[in-house]
């Protein structure tokens, strides 16, 4: 990778290609907010061991950066995979909704637009 990178949409390009490959080999978005928080912090914390070195080298902080870009783009996406944000509730909270409402309605699950037991929706045989 060349160290002299001007363009933004060089950088952007660069940004989106490797989000491309990440989501090739990992999936295409976080289950939890906390799990792209961590991958995040992985990513940041590879930087910064770079940084910390007697000789730093800028193409691997460059690498490291645009896989910080990228999977705080896959983190944006993967937020519309997690309804309950919605609910006005943590992951917490949630370890299973149908548990926490006894009795959902028909019309209550079509508004939802998801099944609302997050921890066992495998399990599951409500379908949207």
């Amino acid at each position: 990778m060349s160290s002299r990178i001007h363009s933004n949409k060089v950088i952007a390009t660069l940004v989106f290609e490797e989000l491309k490959r990440a989501n090739k080999l990992y999936g295409t978005s976080f289950v939890s907010p906390h799990e792209g928080y961590a991958v995040i912090l992985e990513e940041l914390d590879e930087i910064f061991e770079e940084i910390k070195k007697k000789s730093p080298d800028k193409d691997r902080m460059m690498e490291e950066a645009i896989q910080v870009g990228a999977m705080a783009i896959k983190f944006i996406q993967s937020m519309d995979r997690w309804p309950w944000l919605d609910l006005k509730m943590s992951a917490h909270e949630l370890k299973c909704l149908q548990r926490r409402y006894a009795v959902l309605t028909v019309d209550k699950l079509a508004e939802l637009g998801h099944d609302p037991c997050l921890s066992c929706d495998k399990l599951c045989q409500w379908k949207p």
